[in-house]
């Protein structure tokens, strides 16, 4: 059980993203936001706030 989740991991999740190609940049929890192609993502809820500032900027930046 991780602190910060709803729940219970998933056995394998790492492992079973990564079969599909993900590749895991970060395993510790933070502020850290992530941007692949379209998809942006946060490490952990601490990154909440940094990933809906960069959220609108992005969606800013479409309607230039």
């Amino acid at each position: 059980m991780i602190g910060y989740l709803l729940g219970n991991m998933p056995s394998k999740l790492s492992e079973k993203l990564k079969s599909f190609a993900a590749n895991i940049v970060n395993t510790e929890s933070g502020k850290i936001v992530i941007v692949d192609k379209k998809l942006i993502t946060g490490a952990s809820p601490l990154a909440s706030n940094e990933v809906g500032k960069l959220a609108a900027r992005t969606l800013l930046m479409k309607l230039k």
